[in-house]
């Protein structure tokens, strides 16, 4: 028994390998696959909920086109909001600054500032004169990012083709695997699936009810760029643990700099409060037990994906983590399954595994056999569909 799990281990960790370096020489496919496969466990709901209606080209197509009216809508309020509100702010923030040399020079710091003012003085002058530049540039640059890079342009016809042919996708491969091995990739594909929509919804849900809340108690303590620090929980929400201290620190700043340390603790115990209500109540009503993933893996992946791949690692840690977790489960379950009763022949039925439990819907058992894999909620493995198209 050592010896066949030490070959087994043998060649997972070559295949590991093999599969880093595939996904390394490839990662201008694999990037823009990995974001179409998530926006579109994202927008499969509203696709499912137009094909009722309307042929599966047209449903994709108008659902796509929503998602990108949405992202150029929100990129619309959020630019002049960052022109202006940079323009208060440097006006603003002066005083403040000011306030925190003088305590920093005071008892009992007592540290020596003499060239803070200079230097204060400085930024502020060059952040004013530049506001111009820095709304340019951002302009260009979301430019580029939704219209000329190629990464982006994949991802959008990867998900016009999951949302309007992802559920012929099993169907195409089971005509050129045998029943056991499509019986095997199904049940996979179907668990990462799932696992991909709950992350996903839940994410998007949580980070909205942060961006709206904290967004509405900015706009309430008059906080300039409420609205793109709004957006920024927003975003970093997707990157969990670190991505809401980040934009908390950022906000907290942000009041600071405009209204001073009586602000500032307003805007955090703001942010502190919003949080510990989704993370305690919201987030664990969407997610239940489906993704449990210990917060130390969590905050291990994001920084593991963030230090080999930057923003983009950390933001496809925990899905790519869900995902890994799911084969890993399942891997887990068939050799449970397949496991040689030896406690029979040696006369002790103790020593025989129990088998994966049907009543409690766990396992591969619970859903489907190998010759007969039953189809996931979303679009992959799908066998057929009654909409037109």
């Amino acid at each position: 028994m050592s010896a066949a799990w030490t070959a087994r281990s043998i060649i997972v960790l070559a295949g590991l390998v093999v599969l880093w370096y595939l996904t390394k020489a490839l990662w201008s496919i694999v990037l823009p696959t990995l974001f179409a496969l998530l926006l579109a466990s994202v927008l499969w709901p509203v696709n499912r909920f137009l094909r009722r209606g309307l042929p599966k080209v047209l449903a994709a197509l108008v659902t796509l086109l929503g998602f990108i009216g949405i992202v150029v809508g929100i990129g619309a309020l959020t630019i002049p909001a960052i022109a202006s509100g940079v323009t208060d702010l440097s006006g603003l923030a002066r005083d403040n600054i000011a306030d925190l040399a003088a305590f920093v020079a005071g008892p009992p710091l007592n540290l020596d500032t003499p060239n803070l003012d200079s230097i204060v003085d400085t930024a502020l002058s060059q952040v004013q004169a530049n506001v111009g530049n820095i709304v340019s540039g951002i302009t260009t640059g979301l430019g580029e990012l939704t219209s000329g890079t190629v990464v982006v342009l994949l991802a959008l016809v990867f998900t016009f083709f999951c949302l309007k042919d992802g559920d012929r996708f099993m169907p195409w491969a089971a005509r050129w695997t045998n029943s056991t091995a499509f019986g095997h990739a199904s049940m996979i594909a179907s668990g990462t699936w799932r696992a991909l929509s709950s992350y996903i919804f839940a994410q998007a849900t949580v980070a909205l009810v942060d961006a709206v809340f904290i967004g509405l108690g900015l706009v309430l303590l008059d906080i300039p760029l409420a609205i793109p620090l709004a957006v920024l929980v927003f975003f970093s929400a997707f990157i969990p643990v670190v991505g809401a201290i980040v934009s908390g620190l950022v906000a907290t700043l942000v009041a600071f700099l405009a209204y001073g340390w009586v602000s500032a603790l307003a805007v955090l115990g703001l942010v502190v409060l919003v949080q510990q209500l989704e993370s305690n109540f919201i987030q664990p009503l969407l997610v239940g037990r489906t993704l449990e993933i210990h917060p130390a893996v969590v905050l291990a992946s994001v920084t593991a994906g963030g230090t080999l791949f930057g923003i983009i690692g950390a933001f496809l840690a925990v899905p790519t983590t869900a995902v890994a977790i799911v084969v890993l489960r399942y891997l887990r379950d068939q050799s449970i399954e397949n496991r040689p009763a030896t406690g029979v022949a040696s006369g002790d039925p103790d020593a025989v595994p129990p088998a994966p439990s049907t009543a409690s819907g766990e396992g591969p058992a619970a859903t489907a056999s190998d010759d007969e894999p039953s189809a996931p909620a979303g679009p992959v493995g799908h066998r057929s569909e009654q909409s037109g198209g």
